[in-house]
């Protein structure tokens, strides 16, 4: 093998190589709801009516980014998967008052690579009052692991 063909194909694993740790250093960046994509009704599973006892409104937001972004994650409010969100889609939950626990994790409808991990989840308890409306967002850190969190 001529030593110019060595070098180019040398080059070319060392470009490879940055361009893979570049972007899977990146982890996911926030996403506002008023400018995020709204979720279609056909991945918004529950907590979808407004009622006199579900007067607590959560919107939750999936962050943007490269990683998983072939992949949906999936939102449980008390148990119940609420919803299935893409990169950078926001929806709204109606909920009754009180104490909740919110969970995030790989989709549990994913299949292939979308379908490792559907074990792992994280989950976050808080406490909503009366007529209340809270914001939480969507992460995904460069390991791969999913977050549930407020907005700073």
């Amino acid at each position: 093998m001529p030593w110019w063909l060595a070098r180019s194909w040398t080059l070319m694993a060392l470009l490879a190589f940055t361009a893979i740790v570049i972007l899977g250093g990146c982890a996911t960046t926030p996403v506002s709801p008023t400018t995020a994509s709204q979720a279609p009704p056909d991945r918004l599973l529950a907590f979808q009516e407004k009622t006199d006892l579900t007067s607590v409104t959560l919107v939750i937001t999936r962050d943007q980014g490269f990683i998983a972004s072939a992949c949906y994650l999936a939102v449980a409010i008390d148990g119940t998967v609420a919803a299935r969100f893409d990169v950078g889609e926001t929806a709204r939950f109606y909920v009754k008052p009180g104490e909740i626990l919110l969970r995030v994790g790989r989709d549990p409808q994913g299949k292939g690579l979308c379908g490792l991990g559907q074990d792992e989840w994280t989950q976050r308890e808080t406490v909503v009052r009366q007529g209340e409306t809270k914001y939480f967002r969507l992460s995904i850190d460069a390991n791969g692991k999913t977050d549930i969190q407020r907005p700073e």
